[in-house]
């Protein structure tokens, strides 16, 4: 597996004004993050999951085909990616994946960072995701390779991680109960095409999808 240095003494959590920066900046700093969730699991226990980071996209403005697929005419919903970096914006895709979105940039250009792919670190508290129903209705633990692919896409993401659009507009901070932060992790970053916007014109071929480099939890290579 690939791996990258981190600090195991220096933990900081990002603060809003990280998140102001230029959304390419943002987008490929990100890899190699945590995105951190607290969070109530079946049995009522609080637990806190740590997912590092492996895959993001930049959606960076009005010239962006994509981004105005979303925002258009500025509806309520839209209106989100306008203020200034620091906040979340999940919205609905296809009536049943929330995507989580981090708002980067300064106010009033509509941009944002998709968090697609990550894995759960060794610090991490572990949820209900990790074990599977087989044919029988017995609970099996899953491998590590399928543990490390239960993250591998922006709707399976946020399924796992129980985030919905509850937290849309809130601040990226830990009294959202979501939250970044930094351990100096510092991976091997390629290029790539998002996926998914055939219908953003010329856009659709920007590379603006950051992948930490052959990394197995990819969404896609």
């Amino acid at each position: 597996m690939p791996t990258a240095k981190a600090s195991v003494s220096k933990v900081t959590i990002l603060a809003s004004s990280w998140f102001t920066r230029p959304t390419c900046v943002v987008a490929a700093d990100l890899v190699g993050k945590i995105l951190c969730r607290q969070l109530i699991d079946s049995d009522g226990n609080v637990k806190t999951l740590r997912l590092r980071i492996s895959e993001t996209e930049a959606y960076i403005g009005d010239e962006d085909g994509s981004v105005q697929a979303h925002v258009g005419t500025r509806t309520k919903r839209g209106d989100i990616m306008y203020e200034q970096g620091g906040i979340f914006y999940i919205y609905l895709t296809y009536g049943v994946h929330h995507m989580l979105n981090l708002v980067s940039g300064k106010a009033q250009s509509p941009e944002s960072v998709l968090i697609r792919a990550g894995f759960l670190i060794d610090n991490s508290d572990h949820s209900d995701a990790d074990s599977s129903t087989d044919n029988s209705g017995n609970n099996k633990k899953l491998t590590p390779v399928q543990q490390l692919k239960q993250f591998a896409g922006p709707g399976k993401l946020t399924k796992h991680l129980q985030i919905d659009r509850t937290l849309s507009g809130l601040a990226i901070d830990p009294e959202s109960n979501l939250w970044i932060e930094d351990d100096e992790c510092t991976p091997p970053v390629s290029l790539r095409p998002r996926i998914g916007i055939d219908y953003a014109g010329e856009a659709k071929d920007w590379l603006l999808r950051y992948v930490w480099t052959d990394h197995p939890s990819l969404s896609k290579k």
